[in-house]
């Protein structure tokens, strides 16, 4: 339970914070915060399961 309220927390301060930028006009910001959010999650996620099967 904790973790599927922590992940609405989660996302909805990322959609807050991409707001914020986007009202401030900053749109480069937003690719760049956005893309790398994503991919360095997805990073992270494969970086764990490789070390998970070397462990």
């Amino acid at each position: 339970m904790v973790g599927f309220c922590g992940g609405f927390t989660t996302f909805s301060s990322f959609a807050n914070e991409n707001l914020m930028l986007l009202h401030s006009g900053e749109v480069l910001s937003i690719i760049l915060y956005t893309s790398l959010s994503v991919i360095l999650g997805f990073l992270a996620v494969y970086l764990g399961y490789v070390l998970s099967n070397i462990l």
